[in-house]
């Protein structure tokens, strides 16, 4: 179908946080038909009161954009992106299943290793598509969202027989708006490396409460941010996967270097007292190793961490429910 034939595609942002408010705001202002979808109040309150504030380098403006709650939905979407928190996939896909029909195409941009599996339960294979996103972002109060510097958005059908129409003009359609994007047939590799990248950073920024320049600055934890890439890299090899070592420590050494005062999500989420993505992050990549016998000593420390870090936030949350119910 060429440019001037087709019909351009209903799109929802489904979970509006930093990610989700910096690809649907950058499409909606490249003239995309976008809806943001998501359930917290306040942050949806000020984009219906002032709209998106974006914040790039292109400068700061307000993009007038819909937003609805979950409940609120009530049409079928082409496309429905998926940003929430990994373990929120199902809850969340199923609060908006009135949107999903037989044409609407699901595409998962999250953390983890094993995201496809989660959609297959609600749309065809062939219908769903998995990616990566290499840009930063930080949500800098309700409404606004930050990213600064360089990314790309690297996509593939899951399915490799079919692949739904829609992936052909995707990357057009995204670059347009500002987002970088290809096709990438290798993006199983290309989620590894990610997994791998957030894996040596994330973690150690959420345990030590630092951004990723404070990683970078001090010796033993930037060493211990190799000593991560070396592990998870030895795993993804025995898994199948022809990821390219130098190129996550190339990423990596970037991001110490250029994006130093990054919070990543995961930090970002200890410091609201929210549970963490750990377990699709460095969970899955351990469980990985296991299965090969591969010791992966540094990153189950991390994970460790920040598993006592997430059960410490549930017990004082049980409390403080009992407290309130009392």
């Amino acid at each position: 179908m060429d440019n001037q034939t087709r019909q351009e595609p209903s799109i929802a942002i489904l979970g509006a946080g930093a990610m989700g408010g910096l690809i649907g705001g950058s499409l909606s202002e490249g003239g995309a038909d976008v809806t943001l979808i998501d359930v917290n109040a306040e942050h949806v309150d000020a984009l219906r009161q002032n709209g998106l504030k974006l914040k790039t380098d292109k400068g700061e403006r307000y993009i007038p954009i819909p937003v609805l709650f979950p409940w609120e939905v009530s049409k079928t979407y082409d496309l429905i992106i998926v940003f929430t928190k990994t373990m929120h996939t199902k809850s969340a896909i199923t609060a908006i299943r009135s949107a999903i029909d037989s044409n609407t195409v699901l595409l998962s941009l999250q953390n983890g290793l094993d995201n496809k599996f989660s959609l297959m339960e609600f749309v065809d294979q062939k219908n769903i598509l998995v990616g990566i996103t290499t840009y930063p972002a930080d949500m800098q109060e309700p409404g606004c969202v930050e990213s600064h510097g360089e990314g790309i958005v690297r996509l593939a059908a899951v399915s490799s027989s079919v692949a739904p129409p829609i992936l052909n003009y995707i990357p057009e359609l995204f670059t347009h708006s500002g987002i970088k994007t290809i096709v990438d047939p290798e993006v199983e590799v290309a989620i590894w490396e990610k997994v791998i990248f957030n894996a040596a950073l994330n973690g150690l920024c959420a345990v030590t409460r630092s951004t990723v320049g404070q990683v970078g600055d001090h010796a033993d934890t930037r060493a211990l941010a190799f000593q991560i890439i070396g592990e998870l890299c030895t795993t993804a090899h025995a898994c199948g996967f022809a990821i390219q070592r130098e190129r996550i420590e190339k990423t990596v050494n970037e991001a110490l270097e250029h994006h130093s005062s990054h919070k990543p999500s995961m930090l970002q989420d200890v410091l609201a007292r929210r549970p963490t993505e750990i377990e699709a992050i460095c969970g899955a990549a351990v469980r990985r190793a296991e299965e090969h016998s591969i010791a992966v000593p540094v990153t189950r420390t991390i994970l460790g961490l920040v598993r006592h870090i997430d059960w410490h936030l549930e017990v004082a949350t049980s409390v403080d429910m009992h407290k309130t119910i009392k």
